[in-house]
């Protein structure tokens, strides 16, 4: 892929591209008439069923920056709100992807109509997906066009960015900044972005490492809830690391079914498919009266764990459970109710990367949460010297953001360690009132 694109997040020759056909007889595994429903296992591994008894995603904007979407296909009905063409500078994003749909294919995923008697449900069925595109037939794309299509998500009315896209590994750190400060500007603006973590089976997350705010990665799993061969791992690189239904990249009805050309359906598989799980359970979330980071939070904390104990950097978090992260929720009157207790624990997210150029020029990121009034203090160490240090006041139940900046020997460490084109580990201790001290782990990446 040139310098300066980005791609949809493609298996290539795992993608299986046989068409589904529209009807199809199979006796269905529950209430809904969907006739393709039977074939959807990656919902039923989020527990999809359970979550649409408390809600269906009412009232949530999804909007997929990918290469547009097909409106004239029946299971998408009513769910599609046009955005803007950024590969024709108009306003018909139409998807005119002819060799996967890739547009059309996640946004089936996320909203797809239930019980319609039609193919497939998606996993928020009665949100609306936001259509953006910025990638071309070909499923490539300039940078500034994915910058600017997360701009115009931003400013338009979306609660839940999804991007089953991504440039080659080396985004990673990448000196251009414009992809990652467009998606800071968005999660800045409490927007959670929902990314995938890669195709090219990478130890790292293929997205911007210097992001901080409600920013999901997103690898892939097959149906037996293993990381599928091809994702890249999702708990090294950026934000909040979570896994989700992706398919094994085989072929047929191991990988996921959606909506695709025409009124058709097809299976794919990638952490493209992996991506709008999340992005349709976030969804759910907004519309239970959740935003921002409390989404992200909630779908970290109810995730179903899977490789080693607790989170770990091949499935982060674990897989997304939708069924835990509504449980407790309800839709009431002329909002959304939330039914969990009132008051927030105190809490503290560090991104596991950040760039040194940012904490020299910006400061170390920490976020905090408490329920009590008074500062949040951090202090990061390295080789047993105070590199940063900052604090900020609180304010009761609400996120802040703390900036650690740079001590003088730990700027001078910090400058040593970017000329050498090293990384560096440091321990950030944070201390928060009526909190025991809590320390996380960070990489400086040069």
């Amino acid at each position: 892929m040139p310098a300066g694109t980005v791609g949809a997040m493609r298996q290539g020759s795992l993608i299986a591209t046989a068409l589904v056909a529209l009807l199809v007889a199979a006796a269905p595994a529950r209430a809904s008439n969907d006739p393709l429903y039977p074939q959807q296992w990656g919902m039923a591994m989020v527990g999809a069923d359970a979550a649409h008894q408390v809600t269906e995603g009412q009232g949530a904007t999804i909007a997929v920056v990918d290469t547009g979407a097909n409106f004239s296909h029946p299971d998408l009905a009513g769910r599609l709100i046009a955005g803007h063409d950024f590969v024709d500078g108009d306003d018909n994003p139409t998807d005119e992807d002819a060799t996967d749909h890739h547009g059309t294919h996640v946004s089936g995923i996320v909203a797809a109509d239930a019980n319609n008697g039609v193919g497939v449900e998606g996993v928020a069925p009665q949100a609306h997906v936001l259509v953006v595109r910025v990638l071309d037939q070909n499923g490539t794309g300039s940078v500034e066009n994915v910058a600017a299509g997360i701009d115009y998500a931003r400013t338009h009315g979306a609660q839940v960015i999804n991007l089953s896209l991504g440039a080659n590994a080396p985004l990673v750190g990448d000196s251009d900044t414009t992809l990652s400060d467009a998606i800071q500007r968005a999660l800045d603006a409490g927007i959670v972005v929902v990314a995938a973590a890669g195709n090219d089976t990478l130890p790292f997350c293929e997205q911007p490492s210097s992001l901080h705010g409600p920013f999901m990665c997103v690898a892939a799993v097959d149906r037996q809830g293993q990381r599928a061969f091809y994702s890249s791992f999702s708990g090294f690189g950026s934000g909040y690391a979570i896994s989700a239904p992706g398919g094994s990249g085989s072929g047929g009805s191991d990988d996921i079914v959606s909506t695709a050309g025409g009124s058709g359906y097809q299976y794919e598989a990638g952490t493209s498919q992996a991506t709008p799980h999340v992005s349709g359970v976030a969804g759910l979330l907004v519309s239970v009266g959740l935003r921002g980071q409390a989404v992200v939070d909630r779908i970290e904390q109810t995730a179903t764990d899977a490789g080693s104990p607790g989170p770990d950097p091949i499935y982060g978090a674990g897989i997304v459970n939708a069924r835990a992260a509504v449980a407790g929720y309800s839709l009431g009157g002329g909002g959304a109710v939330a039914t969990t207790r009132a008051g927030a624990a105190a809490r503290v997210t560090v991104p596991r990367i950040q760039r040194i150029r940012t904490v020299l020029r910006h400061g170390l990121i920490v976020r905090c949460l408490s329920a009590g009034a008074g500062r949040c203090s951090a202090h990061a160490n390295a080789r047993r010297r105070t590199i940063a240090a900052g604090s900020h006041r609180l304010t009761i139940g609400r996120w802040v953001t703390v900036r650690a900046f740079a001590t003088r020997r730990g700027r001078a460490m910090l400058l040593a360690a970017l000329r050498g084109h090293r990384r560096m580990v440091a321990t950030v201790l944070v201390r928060l009132p009526g909190a025991p001290l809590q320390a996380r782990r960070v990489i400086l990446r040069p």
